[in-house]
């Protein structure tokens, strides 16, 4: 098993232990061990001593241990013997978690998707707890649930990725090579894999490829393509001779609206475009490309990122010199939401601040759940004042980063906060969001989140719509209208760069930049490992074209400090 393989196994570990009812901090291990394992550098099984992973004790190395050596570890044995499988899949579906997966299991016989969608009308609806509109909503996500929305999210599709390019660029006969497709313009899901590759000797790195350790399947196997199955992922390899690479791997970079309108500009020019090359108007004679850079110059455009490539104005952008210059990971300064052990989050604030500093932040701030969150242990006030006096203690002994105490503070079903006005003002950052009540209506949530924007002492609003990739669709809210108030109140919106959340939306965040709110790319990191899941929000703001100077924790150390001195 590859890491990916082995995070998702512990994660169904995870949900089955839901279903079953068993203790939060059980389910909670499962949960950060996979990420553990998703964050690791280097193979699983190649770790001496997993315990040396973060959050992975005794037991759960074991486990790990035995998927690692493709065994199935004795507690997944169990967990299958007493809660069907299909259920797993079933707590995917939006407004479907394992709480409500269970009771469609006990109370009526539900074990997987394909039964779901068979149920008929009015029997969901007859449950305690249910009506005719979640049932409508439940059913029509099961029967339009198919193999096209089973997506890897973006942390394990870059896991996979770059394990499986790893090979090819390792490969003697192989002189360059790239991921393309979906993945390289960084969408927030991924159904497939695409690689291209440029080499002299295709047949032999093509003959690699099929019968590399990873392989589960072979669909296809020619001297230039190579087609297989890994851990359920398709994978496809395309190889090119060099002087070639570049037009292929535009062509299979896409998306598929980027190239028509590419083509549709290279006909204007009396040329031809396509994964062979540029050929004239009325001739198959391609002329190859080696790089993708050359391919745009030729078509009397600047060099467009793959993360622009979706038809929405790049074309003209890049005609004109106007491309954005797109923030890049180094340019971020600060993470300016993360949790500690003080609430749910696993770390400490000093090994916190230690993975920051070797990131090479300049601050971070940390912002643990308030006090009407209890399931993720949320902080009374006086344990969040205890904790602003950790966290000042904790900032003279660390002169490389500035260490700064804030909270993500719920906002109620009426719009008022967790606290009191009181405590907030002695917090450095308050960062707000929405935990509860979410099926409130668009009207009430919209209203419910301006009252928090209108208080004086609110930053952030965090993860604005609360969508869960692959589980929760978005709250029903007016994300316009909160552009709109964000800026006349000055309150910045974050783009939440946890895997299963980056939200906001690339749409919006576009939307935002173009009034001109700024942003926050925050990782709403629990654990160390987590922080580097920076790079993600990172790659959907260079989607919505976003530079540093919008975003917030791009600014430095002194920008930084006076922005919190006067941004409300």
């Amino acid at each position: 098993m590859q890491n990916a393989d082995v995070a998702r196994a512990l994660d169904t570990i995870a949900t089955l232990m839901e279903l079953k009812d068993e203790a939060y901090y059980r389910i909670l291990g499962y949960r950060r061990a996979a990420e553990s394992v998703m964050a690791l550098g280097r193979p699983v099984r190649e770790v001496e001593d997993l315990k040396e992973l973060p959050h992975v004790g005794g037991t759960l190395a074991a486990v790990i241990r035995d998927l690692a050596e493709d065994r199935t570890p004795q507690l997944l044995a169990d967990l299958l013997e007493e809660i069907p499988a299909g259920l797993v899949e079933v707590t995917r579906l939006p407004g479907v978690g394992p709480r409500t997966a269970g009771r469609l299991w006990r109370e009526l016989g539900v074990t997987s998707v394909e039964e779901l969608g068979e149920l008929e009308e009015g029997q969901l609806a007859s449950l305690k707890g249910f009506g005719k509109k979640s049932e409508e909503r439940i059913l029509r996500a099961a029967r339009v649930y198919n193999a096209t929305e089973r997506r890897m999210l973006l942390d394990e599709a870059t896991a996979l990725g770059e394990h499986v390019l790893g090979f090819v660029r390792g490969r003697a006969e192989c002189e360059e090579a790239e991921l393309a497709g979906s993945l390289r313009r960084q969408k927030e899901t991924i159904g497939d894999l695409d690689i291209v590759a440029a080499s002299s000797e295709g047949k032999a790195l093509a003959d690699a490829f099929a019968s590399a350790p990873f392989v589960d399947e072979v669909l296809a196997h020619g001297p230039s393509k190579v087609f297989i199955k890994c851990g359920g992922v398709e994978v496809d390899l395309r190889i090119v001779e060099p002087e070639a690479y570049g037009s292929l791997l535009h062509h299979f970079t896409g998306s598929q609206a980027h190239n028509i309108v590419l083509r549709e500009r290279a006909v204007k020019m009396g040329l031809n475009i396509s994964e062979y090359g540029l050929a004239q108007a009325g001739t198959q004679r391609y002329e190859p490309i080696a790089s993708e850079a050359e391919l745009y110059e030729r078509l009397g455009l600047s060099y467009i990122p793959p993360e622009l490539r979706e038809d929405a104005g790049e074309i003209r952008a890049a005609e004109k010199g106007e491309l954005p210059d797109l923030v890049e990971v180094g340019e971020v300064r600060g993470d300016l939401h993360v949790h500690t052990n003080y609430s749910d989050g696993r770390g400490t604030i000093e090994s916190m601040a230690e993975a920051a500093i070797a990131l090479g932040y300049e601050y971070l701030v940390f912002c643990d759940h308030s006090q009407s969150l209890k399931v993720a242990n949320g902080l009374s006030p006086a344990r969040l004042k205890e904790k602003l006096k950790a966290v000042r203690a904790a900032d003279e002994r660390y002169p490389e980063i500035r260490l700064l105490c804030g909270s993500e503070v719920d906002i109620l079903k009426d719009g008022s906060l967790d606290y009191e006005d009181a405590l907030l003002a002695e917090l450095d950052l308050v960062v707000a969001s929405i935990h509860t009540s979410f099926n409130v209506g668009e009207e009430a949530m919209t209203g419910r989140i301006v009252r928090a924007m209108n208080n004086s002492y609110v930053n952030t609003i965090a993860h604005p719509t609360g969508r869960i990739l692959n589980r929760r669709e978005p709250y029903e809210v007016n994300v316009s209208r909160l552009i709109q108030e964000a800026k006349t109140t000055n309150t910045a919106l974050e783009l939440n760069s946890y895997p299963d959340r980056l939200d906001l939306s690339v749409p919006y965040i576009r939307e935002a930049l173009d009034a001109g709110v700024r942003i926050t790319i925050d990782t709403d990191a629990h654990d160390e490992t987590a922080l580097s899941f920076m790079k993600f929000g990172v790659s959907q703001a260079r989607r919505a074209w976003a530079e540093k100077e919008s975003i917030i924790n791009c600014l430095p150390l002194a920008e930084f400090e006076e922005y919190l001195r006067s941004s409300k």
